[in-house]
This record gives structure tokens, C-alpha cells and sequence, in this order.
């Protein structure tokens, strides 16, 4: 320490050295706490909008939730409603079914009795001449 130590040639001199030492330190000291105090504001700042913004998607986070219970709740009953209807349709579809078979086999009979008069009458008629 003693190498880097300047020589003077007068305390004068040396205590000139020194004032202009400490007003050097003083005023990066000074610079050093504005600086820290500004960045201390600006930590606040940051840590209030921040907190701002984090509510904000808490909020937002909990209506998405709630949407998303509706929505599935939604699509529950829609899908239950399907499968009734899906049933309903093949419960529908099978009647007809069974209709349209009676109804061919009923007109198969019409059919075959309207053969058989047709050919009662043919054969009564054949019988007069």
C-alpha cells in the first residue's frame, strides 16, 4: 500500500489530495445510494404491478376454471342426451322395422288371396260359359 502512495511535498499539498480523495468517494457514495434508491423504487414498482398483473391472472385463471366446469357439465348432459336420442332412434328404427315386415308379409297375403280370387273368378267365369 505504501508503493501507491503519492508523495507530496507539503501537507498542504497532501491535504488537498485527500479532500479531493474524499469528494471523489463521497460523490460515488452519494451516486451509489441514488442509484440504490432508485432501483429500490423501481424493485416497488415492479413488485406492485406485478402483483397487479398476478391478480389479474388469478382472476382470469378462476373464471377459466369455472367456464371450463360449465363447459363440461355442458358437454355431460349434451352427450347424455345424444345417447338417449341414439337409443330412441334404434328403438324407432327397430318398430319400423317390425312394421315394414308385418305390413310386406300382410301385402304378400293380399297378394296371394287377390291370385286366389282372381282365379276363383277365372274359374267361374269359365264354368258359366
Amino acid at each position: 500500500m505504501s508503493e501507491n502512495m503519492a508523495t507530496f511535498s507539503s501537507i498542504k499539498e497532501e491535504l488537498e489530495y485527500f479532500r479531493n480523495l474524499a469528494s471523489e468517494y463521497k460523490k460515488k457514495w452519494q451516486d451509489s445510494v441514488q442509484e440504490l434508491e432508485e432501483f429500490q423504487e423501481s424493485s416497488r414498482e415492479l413488485e406492485a404491478e406485478l402483483e397487479a398483473q398476478l391478480e389479474q391472472l388469478e382472476m382470469q385463471s378462476k373464471e377459466l376454471r369455472a367456464m371450463n366446469t360449465h363447459l363440461q357439465m355442458e358437454y355431460e348432459n349434451l352427450k347424455e342426451r345424444l345417447e338417449i336420442s341414439h337409443l330412441e332412434g334404434h328403438r324407432q328404427i327397430s318398430s319400423l322395422e317390425h312394421e315394414l315386415s308385418t305390413l310386406k308379409a300382410e301385402k304378400e297375403e293380399f297378394l296371394k288371396y287377390i291370385r286366389e280370387l282372381e282365379q276363383s273368378n277365372d274359374d267361374l267365369e269359365r264354368g258359366k260359359r
